[in-house]
This record gives C-alpha cells, sequence and structure tokens, in this order.
C-alpha cells in the first residue's frame, strides 16, 4: 500500500525545471503587477476620467470651427426656421467714368477734356432676395457734368438717368459682410443743355440701352446695411435719333443735330450707399 501512494505522489508532482501560468505571465511581462484579490461584494473600481475646464472647450471649438469667426459666421437669417429679411431699400451717390462729348454746334477745346469725364450723382434702389444665394435688384440713378468755357461764360450741362434691373449672386454670406457679383440691362435717358455766351440755346434729348455687370459689397448692422459697388456699363446710342431745340439748332443742318456721344460707350461707375433691410 505505502508503495502505490508513493508513485501516485510523484505522478501529482511538477516535472522539474516547468512553471506555473503564474510564473509564465510574470516572466513574459516584467512590468505587469499582480491582481489584488478583491473582496466579495464590492465592484471593481474605474478609471477616472477628469472633464475638461469649460473654457479650454469654449476656445477649442471657435478655433476648430471656421463659422465661429465673427466675418465670416454664418448669417442668423439662414438659420432653420429663422425669419428672414427678404426686402432692402437704400439711397446711394456715385461717381461714373465717361468719354467726354463732342458737339459740333460749338466748339469745345479738346486740350481741356482729356480721354475721360467725370460725373456726379445719386441712385435709388431696392433688392429682393427670395432665397439666399440669388437676389433681384432694380434701381435709378442719375449722372450730371458741366462743361465750362475758361474763354467766355458759356456753360454746357450734360445730365444722364439710368435706369435698369439685375441679378445678383451672393458667393460669400457671413453675419457681417456678403458679397455679391451682379449683372443686369437697362436703358439710359441724356439730355444736353447749351447755353453758350452768345445768348442762343439750345437742348438735345436721346436715349440709349445698357448692359452692365459688377460686384457688390454688404455689410449688416441689424437692420442697417451699408453697400458698395463696382459696375461696368456698355452704352449703346444711335446719334442720328437725338431730338435738338432752341435758337440754336434752328435752320441747321442734320449732322448739327446729332447727339455728341459715340455709338458705344464704356462706363465704369462706383457708388456707396446705405440702406433699411425689413
Amino acid at each position: 500500500m505505502s508503495i502505490l501512494v508513493a508513485c501516485c505522489c510523484l505522478a501529482l508532482a511538477p516535472a522539474p525545471g516547468t512553471a506555473t501560468k503564474s510564473e509564465v505571465d510574470s516572466q513574459t511581462d516584467p512590468d505587469a503587477v499582480p491582481d489584488e484579490p478583491v473582496p466579495q461584494g464590492q465592484p471593481k473600481a474605474e478609471p477616472k476620467v477628469e472633464p475638461k475646464a469649460e473654457s479650454e472647450s469654449e476656445s477649442e471649438s471657435e478655433s476648430d470651427d471656421p463659422q465661429q469667426k465673427k466675418w465670416w459666421k454664418r448669417s442668423p437669417d439662414e438659420e432653420p426656421g429663422a425669419k428672414r429679411r427678404k426686402f432692402l431699400v437704400g439711397v446711394e451717390g456715385l461717381i461714373a467714368q465717361a468719354p467726354p462729348l463732342r458737339p459740333r454746334i460749338i466748339d469745345l477745346d479738346p486740350r481741356f477734356l482729356g480721354r475721360f469725364v467725370a460725373l456726379g450723382g445719386f441712385g435709388l434702389f431696392g433688392r429682393y432676395r427670395p432665397v439666399p444665394l440669388i437676389g433681384v435688384e432694380a434701381g435709378v440713378r442719375s449722372a450730371s457734368l458741366r462743361y465750362a468755357d475758361r474763354d467766355s461764360d458759356g456753360v454746357t450741362s450734360q445730365d444722364n438717368v439710368l435706369a435698369d434691373v439685375g441679378v445678383l449672386m451672393y458667393v460669400a454670406r457671413g453675419e457681417v459682410a456678403q458679397f455679391a457679383f451682379d449683372a443686369g440691362i437697362g436703358g439710359m435717358w441724356g439730355r444736353i443743355a447749351y447755353e453758350p455766351a452768345s445768348g442762343e440755346n439750345g437742348t438735345q434729348t436721346y436715349g440709349s440701352g445698357l448692359v452692365r455687370v459688377g460686384a457688390d459689397a454688404e455689410f449688416l448692422v441689424k437692420r442697417i446695411a451699408f453697400t458698395l459697388s463696382v459696375r461696368m456699363l456698355g452704352v449703346f446710342t444711335d446719334p442720328a435719333r437725338a431730338k435738338a431745340s432752341g435758337a440754336l439748332f434752328e435752320g441747321t443742318r442734320l449732322e448739327l443735330r446729332e447727339a455728341p456721344v459715340p455709338r458705344t460707350q464704356t462706363w465704369l461707375v462706383g457708388s456707396a450707399g446705405i440702406a433699411y433691410r425689413f
């Protein structure tokens, strides 16, 4: 019997040179820390995660989101469910660069005219934006200039009234600044009044068609908008269709009664204004 018990003990004992599972784990991972026994009935503790400070989270969100920039933050009018201000009505002052008059009925010294002259005026305009990307504009504007003779008291006046309609495409729409490209068509009425020193006055009137392209900017302050525009106008005129009246044109030839403007002109118009949004 003693011999049988001794054989069983030798069979159950580990062989020399072998290691247990816990010893193998400790040898393969030298940094491993043996697990401490968890008392019965107590849950295992979870690692704590410290929340970020509110100021740090706000600064990170503002730096990561480009729409948080003041000038390019999304306009409140475009928020879902927001009541948008679709209409804008305003006034503006303008300055226009145009070719000078070349009248035949009187003599203007070309040495003092140059290739271009500057006309000044003002205008009224209104805009309607059915959607944030597209707007429609209609406006009436005036531009005037006076030619004075240095050698006498003669004065020649040029007055123009422009009316046009156009479409604007807003390529950048921020909370403060918005930019758009525009194009349109319209017409222009012109009047030239001659008041020479001789006292024989005369007047010419004519009509023109125009097309325009340009760029616009709006700077929004709640319900008020400040506008800037730069536009190129192509003006088409038939000089022979001008109407002449007055003592200066009595008994003159037909070519002298034609409007003293080119058949095609290019105007460069810049304007600045203020408008009310509703």
